[in-house]
């Protein structure tokens, strides 16, 4: 059933981390939550908190029907999505392993989830996202960059990553004739599941602060499209 709401978030990936930080900071703020979940009851405290603003798609965003099936449901529950957060991202489990270690046939998992995966559910939810200042947002990493590249390992992750950043590009260039733009942005290395409790950052306060940027950047400027945390751009 739709219901009036000012503005429509949708979250891939929002059962923990940073996208249930990203939940509950649009929750909070007024917003109407479309909250791509693995498994239905995944944010079973803020659905309490807020029945009437969010709203839980069981999504899986390495199955194209999954994802088409949430797309279906969202058409009964608004008529136009604001802001999509592709936050979905996992790391192999030999990720860390120097290359005679590590597996190379983990890294097909990570492409789906990281890299085609958020082109699934743009592709999926499009007919839903607004024209003239829709804003997509893929959650990558400095890992993702090839001009800055440092690291020695990590195939699966960084290699994804990179291009999941030119997935954004060919998107942005597609659909920036209908309003609607497309960037990348790295958030920082975050106290979750992936990075770890030694990390640096909060992913709630990050998610505030990510929330911010979003609503300020310039939806004209087609030259900043990868980014860290405050706007700041990144090497392709």
């Amino acid at each position: 059933m739709k219901t009036a709401f000012e503005k429509t978030v949708l979250i891939a990936g929002a059962s923990r981390g940073l996208g249930k930080c990203f939940a509950k900071k649009y929750l909070e703020d007024g917003w109407r939550v479309l909250a791509g979940v693995r498994r239905e009851g995944s944010l079973h405290g803020l659905a309490e908190q807020y029945p009437d603003s969010l709203h839980e798609l069981v999504m899986d965003v390495t199955d194209t029907q999954s994802v088409q099936e949430a797309a279906r449901r969202a058409q009964n529950l608004t008529d136009e999505i604001a802001l999509v957060i592709n936050n979905a991202g996992i790391h192999s489990p030999s990720s860390f392993e120097v290359l005679e270690k590590t597996d190379l046939d983990d890294c097909a998992a990570v492409y789906e989830v990281n890299a085609v995966g958020p082109l699934r559910v743009t592709k999926a939810f499009l007919p839903l996202i607004r024209r003239d200042g829709g804003l997509i947002v893929n959650i990558s990493s400095e890992s993702g960059s090839i001009g800055d590249a440092g690291r020695e390992k990590e195939f699966d992750y960084c290699m994804s990553k990179a291009a999941l950043n030119m997935a954004t590009k060919l998107l942005d260039n597609y659909l920036n004739v209908r309003g609607i733009r497309v960037i990348a942005v790295h958030p920082g290395w975050m106290r979750t599941d992936m990075g770890g409790q030694n990390a640096d950052l909060d992913p709630c306060e990050t998610a505030v602060r990510l929330a911010e940027l979003f609503a300020r950047y310039d939806r004209k400027n087609r030259e900043l499209i990868f980014m860290d945390n405050e706007g700041n751009p990144l090497s392709w």
